[in-house]
């Protein structure tokens, strides 16, 4: 049997760590440590932490005080390297639920050689309020084949620090988590593995649920504008002078003196171009009704894809309106974040 770790990072976690916990003890391949890394929580995680490190032999809980998830993730991985005898170091989120066949479908991508890296499919779970059931349906991985990333690409999946398995030795190879990097850290280690010669797959059976907590528009702006810093800085580390253009969710590469990407086809885009548009020529702005229809017809077929199909007018309206402020909010946080750093993000 495989030996694997398991690294948790938890921060203010207390209501929803217990079911990610309970879900990795009912892992068909089981875990040999599941390290559990408190980053300074002050709801009462720490606490009940301690009761289940006796409940569960398998689980050891740490304490980092220096802030940030690539902090948190680190201790795990030195503790599980320094215990010695793991072959692969996991992944998951303390508000993520794993599937049974999750860490054995992570493990069985990793057969050949040349595969450093894993990364799965995470789905959203949101809660019923109308926030809630919004950042469910538009955070929702559809199917997708198996990949495999043997180059450094943009476009490309990436590694998602929620729901991921690595070899120890690329660990010890190509480095852990920049702890300098608040968001995207788990993006940039994927690109890390990549450029060393290994190969990242994407195993689509291996699939976690993600639990998104927010419940009102001031949490979701929040959420949406604290991941403003992660593209540029990913983009300045590994695309320089590289433009990429976005549109209907495929990009166009090109060389350039600016390094940069830039969603052409947006919602926000799109409604600006058409209300400005209408300063010139009143008509057009007649077109942003069909363009709202537009976006709610994709909303409902991705409720009805995930099979909570949204049945009330006033809800899908709602829910529209959330989906054009989200893309305002995620490209002025991009913008904002961008200019610093000497790259164009919007």
């Amino acid at each position: 049997m495989p030996q694997v770790a398991v690294v948790v990072p938890v921060y203010n976690g207390r209501a929803t760590l217990p079911r990610c916990l309970e879900a990795l003890r009912e892992q068909t391949l089981p875990a040999a440590t599941v390290y559990v890394v408190d980053n300074g929580s002050v709801d009462g995680t720490w606490e009940w932490l301690q009761e289940e490190q006796v409940r569960w032999e398998r689980v050891r809980v740490l304490r980092e005080t220096r802030r940030g998830p690539a902090a948190a993730s680190n201790a795990g991985i030195r503790a599980a390297l320094g215990a010695g005898g793991v072959e692969f170091v996991a992944f998951v989120d303390a508000d993520c639920v794993a599937d049974r066949l999750w860490l054995e479908r992570l493990i069985r991508a990793l057969d050949q050689r040349k595969v450093g890296a894993v990364t799965g499919c995470v789905q959203g779970v949101g809660n019923e309020t109308l926030v809630g059931r919004y950042t469910a349906l538009v955070a929702w991985e559809a199917s997708r084949a198996d990949a495999v990333v043997d180059r450094a690409d943009y476009t490309a999946v990436g590694l998602a620090g929620c729901n991921a398995c690595l070899r120890a030795s690329v660990l010890k190879e190509v480095g852990l988590f920049d702890e300098r990097l608040w968001i995207s850290e788990d993006w940039d280690l994927g690109l890390r593995v990549v450029e060393a010669g290994w190969e990242l797959r994407y195993a689509a059976a291996a699939v976690v649920r993600h639990q998104y907590l927010e419940r009102t528009v001031r949490e979701l702006v929040g959420r949406v504008a604290k991941y403003g810093p992660g593209r540029p800085a990913i983009l300045r580390r590994h695309f320089r002078r590289r433009l990429f253009l976005w549109a209907a969710g495929r990009a166009v590469a090109c060389r350039s003196p600016i390094t940069g990407s830039v969603q052409v086809t947006s919602p926000d885009k799109i409604t600006a171009l058409l209300a400005l548009a209408g300063f010139r020529w009143p008509w057009v702005w007649a077109l942003l009704l069909p363009y709202g229809v537009y976006l709610g017809e994709r909303i409902r077929m991705l409720s009805l894809r995930q099979g909570s199909p949204i049945s009330s007018p006033w809800q899908l309206a709602a829910m529209t309106g959330l989906n054009v402020l989200e893309s305002y909010v995620a490209a002025a946080s991009l913008l904002v974040h961008s200019i610093p750093q000497g790259v164009f993000c919007v």
